[in-house]
Order: structure tokens, then sequence, then C-alpha cells
């Protein structure tokens, strides 16, 4: 009887992060799928068929699993801790991202598993601790997306006040800067003390340490100068702000531009998109305007007069639409989307549109669908192998 070699252990510190394949593997084009922790993910807010659902755990391990199966390079969350009107509507129904991460790190194999943490909501003592468990958990494929935060109506419901914007990012810095040194910090150096201006702590430490050395990657999202200045700090990959293919290239190369100053050439630069993929381009804008048919128009509305104004307590949505069309307002249909990047059309137009964000200076994307069950068959069958003739999948 041949005997099983056991599998390779990993302790602390002992996978490389940037020699990870999201960072450093043969697909010159990363492509991540956004949002299937929150129900209708990120297809948008809308009631048509086949959007998650999020009834059942084995929904989303599911798609992860086929994502992992089809070589998708990771799986992106974001963060919600409630809906824009009731648990009934879209994103009214919210897995947290640390322990869907936990969940996804173990059902499987290969795929980069992200959680996206509000830094004002959690302690960076446990951020770091849940972090390397997870870290452990996939053997070293895990990955922070830190944000500072912006959602007035989720930080009342914690009780605590959402500080300006700028501050929000200073206290993203500390933040990082604590959960950075808990990630190396050992031998005799094995606790520290901090003290800031918004975390003090005596005797900190933190282990096991994360699988990935020096830490977990780290993703952000900032197109202010402050948001940009955390990402230069602490991340490895920035998303960009893109509201349309045909605008990407001066503002990524802008962006190139400004990371390449602070000496982030290594910055890698990803996109949030919208895939809408059918046979015809007929058929994809079809469904589009069937999704928007079936589009949660209060919802987009609530959500762009909180990002926008910071509240939505006073808006009467039965006063509102007696005087506004929402369908009419294009401000309102990015909300509706979720505020990603469209593609929409035939295989061939979606390839050509990420070759397009490619020659940009856009090195991966993170997309959100409709339909992510149907959505990833056709990024399988159809859509990498495109990529792949034109270079951009091994």
């Amino acid at each position: 009887m041949t005997a099983v070699a056991p599998p390779e252990t990993k302790l602390d510190h002992t996978v490389e992060r940037d020699k990870r394949p999201i960072l450093d593997g043969p697909n010159k084009f990363k492509v991540a799928i956004f949002g299937a922790n929150v129900s209708t993910g990120q297809g948008g807010l809308s009631f048509a068929d086949d959007m998650i659902k999020l009834g059942d755990w084995d929904e989303i391990k599911g798609l992860a699993q086929k994502a992992d199966r089809y070589g998708v390079d990771a799986f992106v969350p974001i963060a919600r801790w409630q809906g824009l009107s009731g648990p009934d509507r879209p994103w009214g129904r919210q897995f947290e991202t640390f322990t869907w991460a936990a969940g996804l790190a173990e059902a499987t194999e290969n795929i980069g598993i992200f959680t996206t943490c509000h830094v004002p909501f959690f302690h960076p003592l446990m951020a770091a601790k849940m972090a390397a468990t997870v870290d452990h958990i996939s053997g070293g494929r895990f990955g922070l997306n830190a944000t500072a935060g912006y959602f007035e109506p989720e930080f009342r419901m914690f009780g605590v006040d959402l500080p300006p914007h700028d501050e929000r990012y200073e206290v993203a810095e500390e933040w990082m800067t604590v959960v950075e040194r808990l990630w190396k910090t050992e031998g005799d150096d094995y606790e520290f003390d901090f003290q800031g201006k918004y975390y003090n702590l005596e005797g900190a430490q933190s282990y096991p340490q994360p699988v990935q050395t020096p830490g977990p990657l780290v993703m952000s999202a900032g197109a202010s100068p402050a948001g940009q200045q955390f990402a230069f700090n602490h991340a490895n990959i920035l998303f960009a702000q893109i509201p349309n293919v045909g605008a990407a290239k001066p503002i990524v190369s802008k962006l190139r531009a400004n990371a390449d100053a602070a000496g982030r050439e290594d910055l890698a630069l990803w996109a949030g998109v919208h895939i809408v993929c059918k046979d015809t381009e007929k058929e994809a804008w079809d469904y589009v305007r069937y999704v928007e048919d079936k589009g949660d128009w209060e919802s987009a509305v609530r959500y762009q007069q909180i990002c926008m104004t910071g509240d939505a307590r006073s808006m009467d949505w039965d006063v509102y639409k007696q005087s506004n069309d929402p369908r009419q307002d294009e401000s309102v249909r990015i909300f509706l989307r979720a505020g990603l990047t469209p593609l929409v059309g035939t295989p061939e137009m979606i390839a050509e549109g990420l070759q397009k964000l490619h020659d940009a200076g856009i090195t991966g994307i993170c997309t959100g669908m409709v339909d992510y069950d149907e959505g990833l068959d056709r990024m399988d069958q159809q859509i990498f192998p495109l990529m792949q003739e034109i270079g951009l999948r091994a």
C-alpha cells in the first residue's frame, strides 16, 4: 500500500504575499466576483429573477466553488449592515464578511477570498486576529478590503458618529498601522504598546500570525487625495472609479502617475464593473431594460441621497415620485447598478471592453452580475476563452 504524503504545512509567515496568484500569477488581467454576500448582490437594486436570494448558505457556497473551478481569481464581498428600504428589498439581507470569508475559505481550494471591513466598526486587534484566522483556514488565500466607511445610517445604527471625510482616513491610517504591526511583531518583541489619537493599546499581540508574509493582501478604494494616500501607504490593490470604459484612460493615467510619484509603482489598479453578457447585443440591452423595469427605484434614490448628502430620512418617496422620474435621471441609474462601470453586450464586446480597460492601465476587475450562476458560466465558457486569445488570461 502506497503511503499518501501529508499536505504541506503552512505555518505563520510561510507564504510570500507578493507571489500569490492574485498579484503575481500568470493571468495578466485578474477577474474577481463582487458582492455575493448580500441579497441581489452587486447585480443592482432590482427585483429581477435569478438574483441572489441569500436564503441558503449553499447558494453562496455553490457560487464560490463554481468560481474556484473556473479559475476566477478572487471572491470579494461588499460591506453592508442594513438594507436601504427593508429586509425584503435589495441588499436587505447581508452576511457578515469575516465569517462569510471563513466559510468560503474552507469550501474552496485556490480562489482568493476577501473580507470587506468597515474600519470604524472593528477594533484593530479583533480585525488582525480574524484576518489571521481566515488566512490559516485558506492556507494563505485571504485578502482584506479595508474601507473607511461612508454610510451614515449604519454609523447611527452602531451608535457612533460619522466623522468628516478626511478624518475617516486618519482613523483608517492609525487602524491599519496597528493591524500591520500586529501581523509582523514577533520574537523577543512579541507584544507592543501603542498610543495614538484614536487607539491606545497596552501589551498588544496577536498569534498565530498570518500565513502570508508580511501579512494578507490589502485592497482599498479611494478617489479623494486622502483615500489615495491611504492606499499608497497600505494597499496592494486600489480601485479606480470609472464611470464608463471610454473615460478610463485619463482617470487611470492620473491615478497611475500619483501612485508612481508616491513610490508605489507596484500598486495594482483595478476597476469595479457590472457585466451583462448575452449572445447578441440586442438581447443584452433588452435584459438591461428588464432589470431596470424590475428596478427598486426607491432604494436607488435612497442610496443616491445617502451617498450625496449622508442622509435620506427626510425623503418621502411618495412625494418624490410625483414630481421626479428616477428612470430618466442618469445619476440615479448609476446607483441602481450599484455605481459600477457598465459592460453590456456579447462575449466579444465584453472582452473588447476589458481590453480597453487593460490598455488604460487597469490590471483587474471586481464584477457584479445580475444572475451570478449564469454569469459565471458565460465567464468560463465564452469570456475567458476570448481573453485568452487576446493575451489577458493564461
